[in-house]
């Protein structure tokens, strides 16, 4: 069973994925959000966020984009489905799967090296205001990563494990 949250707005960044479970308390944004077709069930993706954080690009599960203002998010129950590796939303002790590495061949080529790769389990063992994550891809090789090669991994919650 996933756990249901606020998203807080200062983990928002690019490539969150998450399926809204309630559009909050106040019937105005509520409405707003309902008629621009986000319902309870519709999983979000952030695309972008405006330079100074006011609003929001997200498309929506039949790939129609919208610009929702930060409050409106904010209002929103969400259950995160993927995010970053370097996102505040990841939890030491939780199991993940890695769905996609976002940069490019030798990035690609370097981290399967390390034997991260799309579709692999790992759980994380460390994270923090340190430069450094560190993941547990093997049960005997643990993989440090900095936050530029973090936030190109896109990871999936798979279980509620914590410790």
């Amino acid at each position: 069973m996933t756990t249901t949250q606020h998203i807080p707005v200062s983990a928002l960044q690019p490539q969150i994925e998450c399926i809204i479970r309630s559009l909050g308390s106040d019937d105005k944004t509520a409405q707003r959000l309902a008629q621009m077709g986000i319902l309870p069930g519709t999983h979000l993706h952030i695309i972008r966020i405006a330079p100074l954080g006011g609003t929001i690009e997200v498309t929506g599960d039949q790939g129609q984009s919208f610009a929702l203002r930060q409050k409106e998010i904010a209002a929103m129950t969400c259950e995160p489905v993927a995010m970053p590796l370097d996102s505040e939303l990841v939890k030491v002790g939780q199991t993940y799967r890695i769905r996609a590495l976002m940069g490019g061949k030798t990035f690609r080529q370097r981290m399967e090296r390390s034997g991260i790769k799309e579709k692999k389990l790992l759980q994380i063992k460390r994270t923090g205001n340190k430069p450094v994550l560190m993941c547990q891809i093997d049960l005997n090789k643990p993989v440090e990563l900095g936050r530029g090669e973090a936030k190109k991994i896109i990871i999936e919650r798979i279980s509620n494990e914590q410790n």
